[in-house]
């Protein structure tokens, strides 16, 4: 196959993840799967990969003989199984394209055409602009390939199409980055800061940075706590009060009874509701319900209504909380891969080594391992369209392999 082919797919496949569309990612997977794949695998890639598919096999064993809308059954397949394409096309793609640098140059340049497009859209809308949340709806409330992209600009020392203007590539997609606003961009792109310093492998450095993580943490939390914000605050303080509300909205004990009735307040808790919601339905059903879940095209019903994408629902098939979200369509036992596909990722790569490159995928890999574990919690982790771990991971094994095939 020329190598043209297989770089036109790896610049779709990332171009399709870019603008959060689960089919067409799906479908541009499966072909760059296709065309691809070889039978010689690293073994951990394989390993990783029926982790997945296990768990897409539970949630559509759950689901026989029950009546669920054959078309919501069809969407529930495609979002469980499009991670192990996904992770799969990734990997073998990037394996056969012989550029080291290929993959790199188009993640950042995806990030800098995306970058430039945010930046216009604010420019053109300078006059309009009266809030945080107004500035957020001009790009979305985050796009993930510019932190992978940072990720390359700042922790790689790979060359890209833009060696003589690298800084101002930088520049204008860290500008762009910070526009977003968004928490999770920002903590994600911290996380493989700490990688890259080596403080998430498991050695004493590993604590030192745990800890100076909870003394910053907690300074941070008692500054934020007390600058006085209300949910009718504007600008930066409209940011600031979603911050603070951010580990209620998540964790905070609430009662569905009465929040249900205020709208506002209903909002600042949202994910926690519908986790909740989620949890009672599956509680309503049975063992069977907690041991392999609700099954694919199942419904958290919601008990009330929600905007969302200029829609009303009253049922939805898939929440933010990716745990739940899991344990809802495939069970205690689904939830149970789930989190061994994580762990593994983590503990298989906790490999200080000698050798600059090896070492710096290892890094690099862990922190894409708790990447997913973040994400697992705020935004459906990388089930979500538009999230790049998953893709990250799999380029991020290929490349660790090309490298030590050259230096071998």
């Amino acid at each position: 196959m020329p190598q043209i082919i297989y770089k036109i797919g790896l610049f779709l496949l990332v171009f399709f993840l870019s603008i959060y569309s689960i089919e067409l990612s799906f479908i541009t997977s499966v072909f760059v799967l296709a065309i691809s794949f070889t039978g010689k695998a690293n073994i951990n890639i394989i390993f990783l990969a029926i982790l997945l598919t296990i768990v897409a096999v539970i949630g559509l064993f759950s689901s026989y003989g029950l009546k669920y809308p054959f078309f919501d059954i069809l969407k529930d397949i495609i979002y469980f199984v499009r991670p192990v394409t996904v992770l799969l096309a990734s990997y073998f793609v990037v394996k056969r394209i012989k550029s080291q640098n290929y993959v790199f140059n188009v993640v950042i340049l995806m990030a800098f055409i995306f970058a430039v497009k945010h930046l216009f859209n604010i420019v053109i809308s300078l006059g309009k602009i009266d809030s945080y949340i107004f500035l957020r709806s001009l790009g979305g409330k985050q796009n993930h390939i510019e932190t992978v992209a940072l990720i390359f600009l700042f922790f790689t020392p790979f060359n890209t199409l833009f060696v003589k203007h690298r800084k101002l590539v930088t520049y204008i997609i860290v500008l762009s980055f910070v526009l977003y606003l968004s928490r999770t961009m920002f903590i994600i792109l911290f996380v493989f800061f700490l990688a890259y310093k080596g403080y998430l492998f498991l050695n004493k450095k590993f604590f030192k940075g745990i800890f100076v993580i909870l003394i910053t943490s907690l300074a941070l939390g008692i500054i934020i706590s007390n600058i006085d914000t209300n949910r009718d605050s504007q600008g930066i303080k409209a940011f600031i009060y979603k911050t603070q509300n951010s580990f209620k909205e998540l964790f905070a004990p609430i009662d569905t009874s009465e929040i249900v009735n205020d709208r506002r307040l209903l909002w600042e808790h949202w994910r926690a509701y519908e986790a909740n919601k989620a949890i009672e339905q599956i509680s309503e059903s049975g063992a069977k319900a907690w041991l392999i879940g609700m099954g694919f095209g199942s419904q958290i019903d919601l008990e009330t209504y929600a905007y969302l994408d200029g829609k009303t629902f009253t049922e939805v098939p898939t929440i933010h909380n990716g745990f739940v979200n899991v344990l809802f369509k495939t069970g205690i036992l689904g939830l149970i891969f789930y989190l061994l596909f994580i762990f593994y990722s983590f503990f298989k790569y906790q490999k200080p080594t000698l050798d600059y490159y090896n070492n710096l995928f290892n890094k690099l890999i862990v922190a894409t391992s708790l990447y997913m574990l973040f994400n697992s919690f705020v935004i459906t982790g990388f089930y979500r369209p538009g999230e790049f771990s998953i893709f990250l991971l799999g380029i991020l094994i290929a490349s660790k392999q090309k490298f030590q095939s050259i230096i071998s």
